[in-house]
């Protein structure tokens, strides 16, 4: 399996697993998604918002190679939650035909910075904040996945050769 192919299984994987989230939460009231729970970012909404905020700025350093100049964990872009779910399916969307987009050979190339966080000089391929950006997102999910569950609510399954999306 190549990075490119690797790229796009997860990115495949994030949007079914997000398809099958936002699913779930439908089902539960604004007020039920927005009840500081005693999640890190408090509420399951604040944790989807989250999740979105930072697979965003994650996209951005892997495409443009540009340092992260100004990152607030806990900044909140979207109060709605439809508007939310609309921005995070077409998030999905877009990352699955950009990786397709992108030559095998991109995913190799290197991207060289300097980090103000660290005061170092960095170099890495694309690939590595690609796996940041699944990591993180399925870090944050399970989060969610776990207070539905206190709700007796089922998730399912989260395995990846159970994905429908898969391209194996």
């Amino acid at each position: 399996m190549t990075t490119k192919s690797w790229a796009l299984e997860m990115a495949l994987y994030g949007k079914w697993q997000n398809d099958k989230l936002y699913g779930l939460c439908d089902g539960l009231g604004d007020a039920e998604r927005k009840h500081d729970r005693g999640m890190f970012f408090g509420s399951i909404h604040a944790t989807l918002d989250h999740i979105l905020m930072v697979d965003r700025v994650i996209k951005t350093f892997a495409w443009t190679g540009e340092p992260i100049t100004r990152f607030v964990p806990d900044e909140k872009l979207y109060d709605d939650y439809e508007v939310l779910k609309r921005e995070r399916f077409a998030f999905d969307e877009k990352l699955v035909e950009d990786i397709r987009l992108r030559p095998v050979t991109w995913f190799d190339e290197t991207i060289s910075f300097h980090s103000p966080r660290l005061n170092r000089e960095r170099s890495h391929t694309r690939q590595f904040p690609l796996m940041q950006l699944f990591n993180h997102s399925t870090h944050h999910r399970s989060q969610v996945t776990v207070e539905l569950h206190r709700m007796g609510i089922d998730y399912g399954n989260t395995d990846l050769p159970f994905n429908p999306l898969s391209q194996y």
